[in-house]
């Protein structure tokens, strides 16, 4: 008796279920996966440590330093406004937010002293700041917003 061997495959009921079984699951991670709320949070993130590194770099120079703030932009700057910082991330004095995403800030800018506490003004002593500055960024139906607290300048 010659015995052969039989070589099997996959049937094609079994090949079915598995692509079935494959679409459910990538339609599932399609429908859970974030959508734009990554960039806005990744973006509100950038920035919070953006201000951070100011108050830091006032403290450690011991001069005053202030971040700016417009509608699709921000960047640092001495004290004064006239010379740009170079932001050691990207390698421009100037950072632009994605797209479709805008900044609305209580104050046009924030100045930290070499103490690392906040001013709304560039005059020395200046006006310290009185409440809480708050940044906004928006995107579509999303917004993220960023708390800069008076005296420590604690950014939340």
């Amino acid at each position: 008796m010659l015995m052969t061997k039989q070589i099997r495959g996959f049937t094609l009921i079994e090949l079915i279920l598995v692509l079935v079984i494959t679409s459910i699951i990538s339609t599932y991670a399609v429908i859970k996966f974030p959508s734009g709320s990554t960039s806005i949070s990744a973006q509100a993130n950038q920035l919070m440590a953006d201000i951070r590194h100011t108050q830091s770099l006032a403290i450690h120079r011991g001069q005053r330093y202030r971040i700016n703030f417009n509608n699709d932009r921000y960047w640092i700057s001495s004290a004064d406004g006239a010379t740009l910082y170079t932001h050691p991330a990207s390698g421009s004095t100037t950072i632009f937010l994605d797209t479709g995403i805008s900044l609305a800030s209580t104050n046009n800018f924030l100045v930290f002293d070499g103490q690392g506490k906040p001013y709304t003004n560039t005059l020395t002593p200046g006006t310290a700041l009185a409440a809480d500055a708050v940044i906004t960024l928006t995107a579509a139906s999303e917004s993220r917003t960023i708390r800069v607290t008076p005296e420590t300048g604690r950014v939340i």
